[in-house]
């Protein structure tokens, strides 16, 4: 499975980046795995198939500044993983973590 890394920076508010960002991925294909680190930065997994990436970049140029984008794929239904690693510029920095309230 090829593996490709891309960067990329908002300057919208956190939470409708993640919106708009998790709507254009999901047009191609799919998050598998979601990191916080703060309100800074966040790591995405996402799974699609290699024919779809260049669609998926484009969409996603729209939303933030975005890197790494190789212009050597095929129209092949193989299988990839990009590692997509989001700064929001208007973060402090303060990371949260939500405990859901569990009643005892």
């Amino acid at each position: 499975m090829r593996k490709i890394f891309w960067k990329g920076i908002s300057h919208d508010d956190r939470i409708k980046a993640v919106s708009d960002i998790t709507a254009a991925i999901n047009n191609y294909g799919a998050i598998i795995s979601f990191q916080k680190f703060s309100d800074i930065a966040l790591s995405l997994v996402i799974e699609i198939e290699e024919r779809k990436i260049n669609r998926l970049y484009t969409d996603l140029k729209k939303i933030m500044i975005i890197e790494g984008i190789e212009n050597d794929f095929n129209d092949s239904p193989t299988e990839c993983i990009i590692l997509l690693e989001i700064t929001f510029t208007r973060g402090t920095g303060d990371l949260v973590i939500e405990v859901p309230d569990i009643p005892e």
